[in-house]
Order: C-alpha cells, then structure tokens, then sequence
C-alpha cells in the first residue's frame, strides 16, 4: 500500500512540475524548450495511447476466457451425459422393456441425486454451448460489419480523390 501512496505522490509532483514547465518555458533557450515540447508529445502519446492499449487486453483476456468457456461448457457436458449415463446403467439390471419397466426405471432416477445432478449438468451445458455459439456468431457479424464499414470509407475516400482528380486534369 506504501507504494501506491508513494506512486500518488509522484504523479502529483510530476504533474505539477510538468504544469509550472509551461511557464517557465518562456524563459528558457530554444533548445531547452524543444526538448520540453518533445516530452509534451512523448508524454501525450503515450497518454492517447492508454485506451487502445486497454482495448486490447480487454480483447485478449475476452478470448481466452471464450475458449475457457467453451471448454469448461464441454467438460459440463461430458460430465453429465457420464453422470445420467452411469446412473442408467446402475439400475439396468432392474430395467424390462415395457412401460411398467420404463417407469420404474425412471422413479429410481428421479430418487437419485447423481442423476438429477447429472441432468442438470446436461442442461446447463447445452444452455452455455447455445450462449457460445450466439457469441461466436455476434463477434463474426461484428467484424464482419467493421470490415463493410472500413471498405466503404476506403471507397469514398477513394471516389473524392478520382473527382478531385477529373476536376484539376479538366481545369489544366
């Protein structure tokens, strides 16, 4: 904690000396002040640069926990269809092929706590791969869309520079 208090402070000692530089400035050589004024720029870059930078990890650390997800829904999946399928065959001894049988069976399942876990688990998972494959579809038609929007501007852009054109060939 010690080091963010002393983070603080020097932020704020920077910032204000950074902010009396200004001033001072007038007052200096050139030379000084064209390193002052290379600073600004390093430092406002640096600054702009922040929200991109965000914007990335977000991205990155947004795909890795897709694919954890994915594979957590699976793992789901697998263990539930194990669990129900265990439990089945646990009672397929007692089974008979009729509905008298049918119904047995599924009275001594619906008694078990493994198996009612096992279908939930099965549910969920389905529930959560439903969830992956709508967030998989949105981020294609998302970059999809970015891609149309970039290609239009690039098209417009290059239809004002061929108008331009036409209009100072046709004026020479």
């Amino acid at each position: 904690m010690i080091y963010l208090e002393w983070g603080w402070f020097a932020i704020k000692w920077f910032f204000f000396l950074w902010m009396l530089s200004y001033f001072v400035r007038f007052f200096l050589p050139s030379e000084i002040s064209e390193k002052f004024k290379r600073m600004d720029e390093f430092l406002f870059g640096n600054i702009a640069a922040i929200p991109v930078l965000l914007s990335n990890i977000w991205f990155f650390a947004a795909t890795i926990l897709y694919f954890i997800g994915n594979f957590t829904a699976l793992l789901l999946l697998a263990l539930g269809a194990f669990m129900i399928g265990y439990s089945v065959f646990l009672h397929w001894a007692q089974f008979q092929p009729t509905a008298e049988g049918v119904y047995q069976l599924a009275k001594l399942l619906v008694d078990e706590k493994a198996a009612w876990s096992g279908a939930t688990m099965l549910i969920a998972a389905t529930v959560a791969v439903g969830h992956m494959w709508k967030l998989n579809l949105d981020k294609k038609q998302y970059f999809e869309k970015k891609e149309q929007e970039f290609l239009d501007q690039f098209e417009k852009k290059r239809a004002e520079q061929h108008e331009r054109l036409k209009k100072r060939l046709g004026k020479a």
